[in-house]
C-alpha cells in the first residue's frame, strides 16, 4: 500500500512504499527525464544544525521513536546536520544512484538519468560527510547513520 503523498518539496510524482533495499523508499509514479528537479532543498524542506549541542537539544525534544527516525534519516553536509522535514527523508542508498545534485545546485536532487515508473529513487550516501560527533550520537542510540551506510553498502 502506498501512503498518501505529501509533496511540498518533491517536484515529481512519487509513492512511499516498502523497499527491497531497506524499510520504505520513494518510487516514481511518473516517468522522470534526466535532468529533472526531483526534490528542492529550501528552508521549508530541511532544518539544519551547526553543532553537537544543537542536535542534542533537538533530540531532547523527541520521543525515543522520533530520535531513531531523526538519526536514521538526517545527513551530514558541509559541517552541518540536515534534518529532512518531508518524505525526502525516505530516499535509499545506492552506489549507482539515479538521483543526485548538480554543480550549480549542490543541495537539491535531480534525475541523473531517465527514471521509469515504479523505479525507486536512489541517492549515493557515500557522498555525505562523516562527522565523528554525529557518529557518536548515533552509536549512543544504536543507530547507523546514512554516512556510515554509504561507506558500508553498495
Amino acid at each position: 500500500h502506498s501512503r498518501p503523498v505529501r509533496r511540498p518539496h518533491m517536484q515529481v510524482g512519487y509513492a512511499v512504499r516498502p523497499s527491497p533495499i531497506a524499510g520504505v523508499g520513494l518510487f516514481a509514479t511518473e516517468p522522470i527525464p534526466k535532468g529533472t528537479l526531483v526534490w528542492k532543498y529550501s528552508s521549508q524542506s530541511v532544518r539544519t544544525y551547526d553543532d553537537e549541542a544543537a542536535v542534542r537539544a533537538r533530540l531532547a525534544e523527541l520521543s525515543p521513536a522520533e530520535v531513531t527516525d531523526f538519526l536514521e534519516h538526517a545527513y551530514c553536509w558541509e559541517g552541518q546536520v540536515v534534518e529532512i522535514l518531508d518524505d525526502g527523508k525516505y530516499w535509499n542508498h545506492s552506489r549507482q544512484p539515479n538521483t543526485g545534485s548538480l554543480p550549480d545546485d549542490p543541495d537539491s536532487s535531480y534525475a541523473l538519468r531517465d527514471i521509469q515508473v515504479g523505479e525507486e529513487l536512489l541517492d549515493d550516501y557515500s557522498l555525505h560527510d562523516l562527522m565523528s560527533w554525529y557518529e557518536t550520537i548515533c552509536s549512543e542510540h544504536g543507530v547507523t547513520s546514512v554516512s556510515t551506510i554509504g561507506t558500508q553498502y553498495e
